[in-house]
C-alpha cells in the first residue's frame, strides 16, 4: 500500500507542479479533469434516477470551473444560481415526480461538494504575481497534512477519532495532521512572504480543515456503504479520495488571505 501510494505521488506531483506553473488552459483542463471523474466517481457509487441525470450534472459542474477561468470569483453567486435552477426546472419539466427531491439533492450537493469547492484551486491560481506559489503552497500543506495523518494515524493511533465514520481516524492522527501542516506552512515561506503568525495560523488551520474535509468524504462513504469513490489511483483510491481535502483547505485558504492577509501583502 504505501510503496504504491509513494510511486502515484511521484509520477503525479510532479506533473501537478508544472501545470499550476504553466497555468492557463492546462491547468484549467486538470482541474476539469478532476470535477469531471470526481463527479462520475460520485454518481457511480450513489446512483441516479437516469443516465441522463449522470451526464448532466458532470456538464453542469463543469460550467463552474470554466467560468470562474473567463471570469473570476465575481461570476460564482450568477453560476450556481444558473445551476440550481437548471436543475430544479429539469425535475419540473420531466413530469415526474418519483425520487424528484433525491436526485436535486444529490445534483445540487454533488456539484456544490466537487466542483463548487475544486474550483477555488482555479481562483488562487488567478491571484495576480503570486497564484502559481499560493497555489502549490495549499496543494503542498494540504497534502504534507494528509500524510502527516497518514502516518502519525498507522504508527501511534490509539485514541479513536469519529469511529462512525472511520475505524482507522484517530486523535493522533488528527493531531499528526497539524504537526506536518505547520511544518509545510513553514517550508513554504522560502517562495511566499507571509507573516509567521499568519503561517502559524494558516499551519493549523489548513491541517484541521484538510483532515474534516477527509472525515466528511469518510461520512459519505460510511452511509454509501463503500471503502473508497474509485481505483483510478493505485494506493490512493479515487479522485475523490485523493482531492477531498483539497475540496475542504482551497476556498479556507482563500477567503483567509482575501480578508485576514490581504493579497497585496504577499510577497
Amino acid at each position: 500500500m504505501l510503496l504504491r501510494r509513494l510511486a502515484v505521488a511521484a509520477v503525479f506531483i510532479p506533473i501537478i507542479i508544472f501545470l499550476i506553473l504553466r497555468g492557463g488552459i492546462l491547468f484549467l483542463t486538470f482541474v476539469c479533469c478532476v470535477i469531471g471523474i470526481g463527479m462520475l466517481e460520485f454518481y457511480q457509487s450513489e446512483g441516479a434516477d437516469s443516465p441522463y441525470i449522470r451526464f448532466r450534472d458532470i456538464f453542469l459542474s463543469l460550467f463552474i470551473p470554466v467560468a470562474v477561468y473567463f471570469r473570476g470569483e465575481k461570476i460564482l453567486p450568477f453560476i450556481i444560481t444558473l445551476i440550481i435552477f437548471i436543475v430544479f426546472f429539469w425535475e419540473i419539466f420531466k413530469l415526474r415526480v418519483y425520487n424528484a427531491q433525491i436526485n436535486i439533492a444529490l445534483s445540487i450537493g454533488a456539484i456544490l461538494y466537487i466542483s463548487y469547492l475544486f474550483s477555488y484551486t482555479l481562483i488562487i491560481r488567478g491571484i495576480p504575481k503570486v497564484g502559481a506559489r499560493l497555489t502549490i503552497t495549499i496543494f503542498f500543506v494540504t497534502w504534507m497534512a494528509d500524510t502527516g495523518a497518514f502516518t502519525v494515524g498507522k504508527l501511534l493511533g490509539k485514541h479513536r477519532f469519529f469511529p462512525e465514520y472511520s475505524p482507522h481516524k484517530s486523535v493522533e492522527g488528527f493531531l499528526g495532521a497539524i504537526g506536518f501542516s505547520l511544518i509545510a506552512t513553514m517550508v513554504s515561506s522560502f517562495w511566499i512572504s507571509l507573516p509567521f503568525l499568519h503561517l502559524v495560523i494558516l499551519g493549523v488551520l489548513i491541517g484541521a480543515t484538510g483532515e474534516i474535509g477527509d472525515l466528511f468524504e469518510s461520512m459519505l462513504k460510511r452511509s454509501i456503504g463503500i471503502k473508497d469513490f474509485g481505483k483510478i489511483l493505485p494506493g490512493h483510491g479515487g479522485i475523490i479520495d485523493r482531492f477531498d481535502s483539497l475540496f475542504f483547505t482551497s476556498p479556507i485558504f482563500f477567503y483567509y488571505l482575501k480578508y485576514l492577509v490581504g493579497f497585496g501583502r504577499i510577497g
